[in-house]
């Protein structure tokens, strides 16, 4: 009797399994989504480039699945932000002859730092005692100047990777600001001079739309100063974007109403060099007073060779642990190691909300050509939650080439597994 009832379990179970499995589309993509319609096939295969001996990198050839349940009060956010960073320096790039004569820098509050450090291979080291500094009425050596003054080794010491013969000096307070005069008669080569002022409430800010982007895409920054919280306009903007193997390019940029300046950087080509690239604006301003301003700023982006795609199906099924695995179809141009990657929402079996439930990612090497990648949601991470599921966060990822090749804030809905 009991082996009966065994039986009719197992095939109890093995008729309801199919009826779980399900066949979806991938939703439309939406603003901000980044997915590939053209893939771009690598002139070199990486399987050739990156697996030789003569490399001594590893790639990994077993596939790898992970899942982990998410506090479902989590904060997270499916639309990754772009790097932001607010800016009180700026670089000039001088010459010994210029500096033999004195340079300019505009320093809009007191107790300024500045940095010199030798870029070739004849730039000479400066003595503190050997330079001069005008400012306003004031002229006096550097080393009477400065309240603080520190040299490359000690700024070797402290954990900063700058050339040798580099010197840093931080100005007193009481000189105040306005425009300086910087003077080295001893100098000899190129110096790159870098002036932070740490005491301004004046600052600059590059602010991209997109932290990631595929080539031939564009990217658009908008550089704005502020006074504290008071928008300052800017005079005038000008940039270049820089490539990870340092090729660079001119940068147009424009205008606004509000004093602010835009401008719009298109990757059109492979770097030789992994990385990411970067986007420097140079920016004029003046303060209340009508001195000059300077700031210069950086934003970096990740651009990626599109060489592979979700094909758009998925397969939800119940797993044998039954946690839900969900199988997603690639397309690639080319063979190396892909990730997967996503979120599981579900409906809290509390409260009826949509919350998180879980995060998990699946990695394997694929050939060319049509191929899957199956993300397991295991029981544990389920525990809590019902159906209707979504999928957020999708991600497809080159792993050797360390590119995000396609991203999906809300890639599916599914009522069961």
């Amino acid at each position: 009797m009991k082996l009966r009832i065994l039986a009719s379990s197992i095939l109890l179970v093995c008729a309801i399994a199919p009826a779980f499995a399900g066949t979806h589309t991938l939703l439309p993509q939406q603003a901000g989504d980044m997915v590939p319609t053209v893939l771009i096939a690598h002139a070199t295969p990486k399987a050739t480039t990156i697996a030789t001996p003569a490399t001594g990198v590893h790639v990994e050839r077993q596939p790898v699945s992970i899942s982990w349940p998410l506090a479902h009060n989590a904060p997270l956010q499916p639309i990754p932000q772009a790097f932001t960073r607010s800016s009180r320096e700026y670089w000039t790039d001088v010459s010994a002859s210029e500096l033999h004569q004195g340079i300019r820098l505009p320093l809009s509050a007191p107790g300024a730092i500045i940095r010199l450090s030798p870029s070739d291979r004849i730039g000479g080291r400066l003595h503190p005692t050997n330079m001069r500094l005008q400012l306003g009425r004031q002229s006096l050596p550097v080393d009477k100047a400065a309240s603080q003054i520190a040299d490359a080794q000690s700024l070797h010491a402290a954990g900063m990777d700058v050339p040798d013969a580099s010197v840093v000096i931080r100005l007193k307070s009481e000189l105040g600001s306005g425009l300086a005069t910087l003077q080295a008669p001893a100098a000899s080569g190129r110096y790159v001079v870098h002036v932070f002022e740490p005491e301004s409430t004046l600052s600059v800010r590059a602010r991209a739309d997109r932290d990631d982007l595929l080539l031939g895409h564009r990217v658009h920054v908008r550089v704005a100063m502020q006074d504290g919280d008071r928008p300052i306009p800017l005079i005038a903007a000008g940039g270049f974007l820089r490539a990870p193997d340092g090729t660079t390019t001119l940068l147009d940029y424009h205008r606004q109403v509000d004093g602010s300046f835009t401008v719009d950087a298109m990757p059109t080509t492979i770097s030789s060099t992994p990385g990411l690239w970067e986007i420097h604006s140079f920016t004029v301003g003046d303060d209340a007073a009508g001195n000059e301003v300077r700031r210069d700023t950086t934003t970096v982006f990740a651009a990626a060779t599109p060489d592979a795609r979700l094909d758009g199906v998925a397969e939800t099924r119940r797993a044998t642990d039954q946690g839900i695995d969900i199988t997603l179809g690639v397309k690639a141009a080319n063979s190396s190691r892909y990730a997967v990657s996503g979120v599981l929402y579900g409906r809290d079996t509390g409260t009826g909300k949509l919350v998180p439930a879980a995060y998990a990612q699946s990695a394997a090497w694929l050939p060319s050509g049509d191929g899957q990648l199956v993300l397991h949601y295991d029981p544990a991470s389920l525990h809590g939650i019902g159906a209707p599921y979504e999928l957020h966060d999708l991600r497809l990822q080159d792993q050797p080439a360390i590119s995000l090749v396609e991203r999906r804030a809300l890639a599916m809905r599914f009522d069961s597994p």
